[in-house]
């Protein structure tokens, strides 16, 4: 896992600080991103680790063409009678966070970022006898993107939950200002 974090931490700043190879017309902006994908939990301290379906948006500022920053925050279920029936336990319910993204273009069109962050984590109880809780959690992910212009891409991205241990394998829309 350690390794996880100096290999997200390494791209990041070779990201920041590689010249950019991007089209000469690149404008610092905002942006908005939503994306949908697929969340799996690796952990068996939850009752269920099955997949479950991922809802995302973020709201960020792209400073250079090699680091950007963002607020995010995503769903980790989406099953409203989760807790019917389940077995007595605790499961990951939504993750919100900041991240800061080094990307490292290709070409026009392609590039490579890689995600580093941290967020709150909430997680539910099966009971309702049973508080819910939230986790502080370091957020690492790697994902490509491709430009079709300089206001919308589209992007895949896995992004991993260290404490949590929740895994995400997301597609997402981009927008910039």
């Amino acid at each position: 896992m350690r390794n996880t974090y100096l290999s997200a931490a390494a791209l990041a700043l070779m990201a920041a600080s590689a010249p950019s190879m991007a089209a000469p017309g690149f404008e610092p902006g905002m942006y908005i991103d939503i994306d949908l994908g697929r969340a799996s939990v690796s952990s068996n301290k939850y009752f269920d680790n099955s997949n479950e379906l991922s809802l995302g948006g973020n709201v960020g500022y792209q400073f250079t063409p090699n680091f950007g920053f963002e607020v995010y925050s995503r769903s980790l279920h989406f099953n409203p009678f989760r807790s019917l029936g389940a077995p007595l336990g605790y499961y990951p319910e939504r993750h919100d966070g900041i991240a800061a993204l080094g990307t490292v273009p290709l070409d026009a069109h392609f590039s490579l970022f890689g995600r580093a962050g941290i967020g709150r984590t909430v997680i539910k109880s099966t009971r309702t006898s049973i508080p819910d809780r939230t986790d502080t959690d370091p957020v690492v992910g790697l994902g490509v993107r491709y430009a079709f212009n300089r206001s919308f891409s589209l992007s895949l991205e896995g992004t991993y939950l260290s404490k949590s241990e929740v895994s995400l394998i997301s597609f997402g829309a981009r927008y910039q200002f």
